[in-house]
């Protein structure tokens, strides 16, 4: 069962990486509103319950680090992630590619999610899978 949600997990992580238009008949009151029409914005679904809670205990505000410091670290953790996919395959928490565009900017709470995200897989992963290097 807890498989079964990592599986889901990375399925959102990589849907969420995809661009994502909106239309102005939508509903504004939706957070995932981006105007003007033609800019692109971007999301982060984290569905495993163990992140909230570990969040709640490790985590810090966004303006803790910088921007900067959020993508770098991002670019190392997706250079790592996306290694250990083709490495350990379909038996660990590393299932889908991350297509994390270095050039693209993603805003200080998107980097803010993932590098968060990340630092959890680390503390529950990182032994195990010699995560990230």
């Amino acid at each position: 069962m807890k498989s079964l949600g990592y599986i889901m997990l990375f399925f959102l992580i990589s849907a969420a990486c995809a661009p994502s238009y909106t239309s102005s008949s939508r509903d504004r009151t939706q957070p995932n509103i981006v105007q003007p029409e033609d800019e692109e914005e971007y999301e982060v679904l984290i569905i495993d319950p163990d992140f909230d809670r570990w969040f709640q205990t490790n985590g810090r505000p966004v303006g803790f680090y910088s921007e900067q410091y959020y993508a770098q670290k991002n670019r190392q953790y997706v250079a790592s992630w996306n290694e250990k996919v083709g490495r350990y395959g379909g038996n660990s928490p590393f299932q889908n590619i991350i297509n994390y565009d270095y050039s693209e900017d993603y805003g200080i709470e998107l980097n803010y999610q993932l590098f968060w995200y990340f630092k959890y897989i680390e503390n529950a992963f990182g032994r195990r899978y010699n995560f990230p290097t």
